[in-house]
């Protein structure tokens, strides 16, 4: 039943993106209420279909590869609708929604089966390190999505001719602001992720330096996340600099997701 609700709710985001990248090419109003409003319902039905799945399995649902990309997706969205509400940016949406969407389609199209966790993820802890790790990857997100927004509205300005997107994307200053604040709130929910994954490594596998490519990946990318916030802390790096990094340490992120999927390793991925 689960999966059925979460089909739903993946119909709701995919008009959801739609009208979003409608909005972005007309700028009604109208439109942007319609995207807002299917974005909404389709959360609540990924609500509902969480507490359906954790009932069915009787547990959390973060326990496998496809219940993380599902909680990712869930936190992405709500993130998404505070933050078009918080930076007043309608047009977030546009950038933020497709690559939820993306999420959302993989996490459909993995193995679904109802499986008993092996003894060495039956703990309390998995499920803290797991929603942590979505918590900020769901951050980043959203830091992707403003980078690509400040990258191409820092275009339009500089190409002196100033292009439908100029007026539809918000200043450089609130989008410099958007991407440091949610830098901000990822960085630690990661780094507190990745600390407990190492203490519960050493005491499930015996070791701190077991070969596991998702995590070595998913320390790569903590480190260009550290760096790039170290320049704007250290260096006062601001706007394209910052935004590559941002764009960087996302894209090993999803690098991060296909090692998980294609490697073996420690980590259940389905």
């Amino acid at each position: 039943m689960s999966q059925s609700i979460f089909s739903f709710a993946l119909a709701a985001y995919l008009a959801g993106t739609g009208l979003a990248l409608l909005y972005l090419l007309q700028r009604q109003e109208r439109v942007a209420r319609y995207a807002r409003g299917a974005t909404q319902v389709g959360w609540l039905l990924h609500t509902f279909s969480l507490v359906i799945w954790g009932i069915e399995i009787g547990r959390p649902p973060m326990g496998n590869f496809q219940e993380g990309v599902s909680l990712l997706v869930w936190v992405a969205v709500l993130f998404e609708l505070w933050s078009e509400r918080q930076y007043r940016v309608p047009v977030l949406g546009a950038f933020v929604l497709p690559v939820v969407l993306a999420f959302g389609l993989s996490a459909a199209t993995l193995p679904g089966e109802i499986r008993a966790l092996p003894p060495a993820l039956r703990s309390a802890w998995i499920g803290v390190h797991v929603t942590l790790a979505m918590l900020g990857i769901a951050a980043f997100v959203l830091n992707f999505a403003g980078s690509l927004m400040y990258l191409i509205q820092e275009r339009e300005l500089k190409s002196k001719r100033l292009g439908a997107f100029y007026y539809r994307l918000p200043s450089l200053e609130t989008l410099d602001r958007l991407t440091f604040r949610t830098l901000t709130l990822g960085f630690p929910f990661l780094t507190v992720s990745l600390i407990l994954g190492v203490v519960w490594a050493k005491s499930a596998w015996g070791s701190l330096l077991a070969w596991d490519p998702l995590a070595l990946f998913s320390l790569l990318a903590w480190l260009i996340y550290a760096a790039t916030l170290g320049g704007r802390a250290v260096a006062g790096w601001r706007g394209r600099r910052a935004a590559y990094g941002a764009i960087v340490g996302f894209a090993v992120l999803l690098l991060t997701f296909g090692v998980g999927w294609l490697l073996p390793g420690r980590h259940i991925t389905f």
